[in-house]
């Protein structure tokens, strides 16, 4: 949560992913009902459409059975003998069986043919065993249906060994008198059915099922078990209409799926009904994986924006984190901004980058301007405290009393006064901005001889300097304030000794000045503040003297950018002022300032 409210980068992109998945979810919701009657839809035309070619190569096939019992006509032989009323003799019995096997032979899936003779009540049987075979009831002189309703219709179920078969029932009539003279009944095998229906069915998919009849007798399916249980059967038959010929087509819905029928009505008003279940679970197996595809899909593009949102965040915040960089650089005092080429088309970014170097060029010249004032201020007033107390004056009085020092044997006296007056003779000469290195070094020496008089042995001092480097212009006061500011925290501030060492080295493009001591030092807290009032721009007025912060003011307005300087301290160990003060600028802060 924290990386979250500090993160412009992270709060972009979870908003885009949001922005990016909302719509997804959804669409994808949408899509997921949508498709899934879409899916049903088609699989209910498509089911419908291989039902009605089935429906029309079972059609021929009850017709093909149904005309078995026209094919005695072909035999003149035999309609003579079926249509005699004297008994067959054992002769003719014989070849009425044969002839009966002859027809029926082309069709293995008969298992059992029986005719018999409404003029003698005589009973003729082939292909048939215990279990298969039929028995006719007398009819003689009797109506058909009147003995056996069911035989008068042509097609019904029968089961034999709990195996539904068709039984159908033809009537043999006599063609001149158009009475019925005997009666064909066989029972047919659902081998060819099954073979029929085999185009419909899948392997895992759903049950078919075949009814005949308008009761809808069920003749044949492909799930045994569901058999039980079929409560969707009597609200399939109260939506069909009975008596109507033609063709009735359409769907059913029920809880474990989607009961598609096809019906075919004869001229006769027999029914033949094809159900097969779309089982729900393929249903939302199909939508399933059409959602799976599109939610991999989607998945790869808010990948894609998420890095595309991580690239244009990173490269937008990039800018924004180096105009961040420029304005810790205004803070640390540093107005001196590196220019970016203005672009041909400028966004808005570009705007603002360049709106803030130029607010930065006018704070580097408005402070300028301000620090220049206050110089000219603590110039004028040196100048006045100097017409106030005429210097010539004031250090030939300090040579009279050093005479009289002297004249008194008191020769210490003497030394300190003219140390003194030669330092107060440096410091109120203001004419000069830069003076040689080796004036700087005697005016430190001076200083110094007056302080370890006063600390005696509590106050050491070593300074080194190669002779190659005295001749270097500096600006004026660089040194001694920053040894007084030594003494200032390591004695008057502190306890015990310190040990005070300047060193001084010429490199090749420029002089560094180290100015160390194992005094108290500085706490962070210190450096900070020195820093601070670095950056800050603003000028010391302590009455302990002209102050670090100062000096390094003054050393960056007279070099420019090129100077450096830092502070390390490890309290009573060392702590150590570095400056690194360019060669190249001597003389120059007059014209660069005008510069800057």
């Amino acid at each position: 949560m924290k990386l979250i409210k500090g993160s412009i980068i992270s709060k972009i992109i979870i908003s885009l992913i949001v922005a990016t998945t909302i719509p997804f979810i959804v669409s994808n919701y949408l899509s997921y009902q949508i498709t899934g009657k879409a899916i049903k839809t088609q699989l209910v035309e498509l089911n419908q459409n291989s039902m009605a070619i089935t429906m029309s190569s079972l059609q021929s096939y009850f017709h093909e059975l149904s005309l078995l019992g026209l094919s005695y006509f072909s035999d003149v032989g035999l309609v003579r003998l079926l249509s005699s009323t004297e008994p067959q003799t054992p002769a003719e019995s014989v070849y009425i069986a044969q002839r009966l096997e002859q027809i029926y032979a082309p069709y293995s899936e008969i298992s059992s043919v029986s005719y018999k003779s409404a003029l003698t009540n005589k009973q003729f049987n082939i292909r048939h065993n215990y279990n298969s075979k039929i028995t006719i009831p007398d009819f003689k002189g009797q109506d058909l249906s009147y003995v056996h309703s069911e035989l008068q219709q042509p097609f019904q179920v029968t089961f034999n060994n709990r195996e539904r078969r068709l039984r159908v029932n033809r009537p043999f009539i006599d063609v001149s008198t158009r009475d019925i003279i005997g009666l064909t009944t066989f029972e047919v095998k659902p081998t060819q059915i099954r073979n029929m229906i085999a185009s419909l069915t899948t392997s895992e998919h759903g049950a078919i099922y075949l009814f005949i009849g308008k009761d809808m007798e069920l003749l044949y399916s492909t799930d045994q078990l569901a058999e039980q249980d079929m409560p969707w059967q009597d609200n399939l038959q109260l939506q069909l209409e009975d008596g109507v010929s033609g063709t009735e087509k359409g769907e059913l819905q029920a809880d474990e799926g989607s009961y598609v029928y096809y019906r075919n009505t004869d001229d006769d008003g027999f029914s033949i009904t094809l159900v097969k279940l779309i089982p729900q679970s393929l249903i939302n197996e199909a939508r399933t994986s059409a959602l799976s595809k599109t939610l991999s899909i989607q998945a790869v593009s808010v990948i894609f924006v998420s890095i595309m949102a991580a690239i244009i965040s990173y490269y937008m915040l990039r800018r924004v984190k180096l105009m961040l960089q420029h304005i810790k650089k205004l803070q640390m005092g540093n107005f001196r901004l590196k220019r970016k080429p203005k672009p041909s088309t400028p966004d808005e970014l570009d705007l603002l980058e360049i709106r803030f170097q130029e607010m930065a060029s006018e704070l580097d010249e408005l402070w300028n301007k301000q620090y220049r004032h206050q110089l000219e201020l603590s110039q004028a007033r040196l100048k006045m405290l100097q017409a106030q107390i005429n210097p010539h004056f004031f250090y030939n009085t300090l040579q009279s009393i050093g005479t009289l020092a002297i004249k008194s044997n008191a020769r210490e006296v003497s030394d300190r006064l003219a140390e003194f007056a030669a330092m107060f003779r440096y410091s109120m000469d203001i004419e000069k901005e830069d003076v040689l290195l080796s004036e700087e070094i005697e005016h430190l020496e001076h200083y110094m001889v007056l302080q370890q008089g006063r600390y005696k042995q509590k106050l050491q001092f070593v300074l080194t300097c190669p002779d190659e480097a005295r001749n270097i212009r500096v600006p004026k006061m660089t040194l001694q304030p920053i040894v007084e500011n030594s003494i200032i925290h390591g004695l008057e501030r502190g306890n015990g000794q310190i040990h005070i060492a300047v060193s001084i080295v010429l490199l090749p493009h420029e002089l560094l000045i180290e100015v160390s001591d194992n005094g108290k030092g500085f706490t962070e807290q210190q450096i900070e503040q020195v820093k601070a009032s670095y950056i800050e721009q603003v000028i010391e007025t302590e009455k302990r003297g002209i102050g670090l912060s100062n000096v390094l003011k003054r050393l960056v307005l007279y070099y420019g950018s090129t100077f450096k300087w830092s502070i390390t301290s490890k309290p009573y160990e060392k702590t150590s002022v570095a400056l690194h003060l360019p060669i190249q600028q001597q003389g120059g802060n007059e014209d660069e300032a005008a510069d800057r």
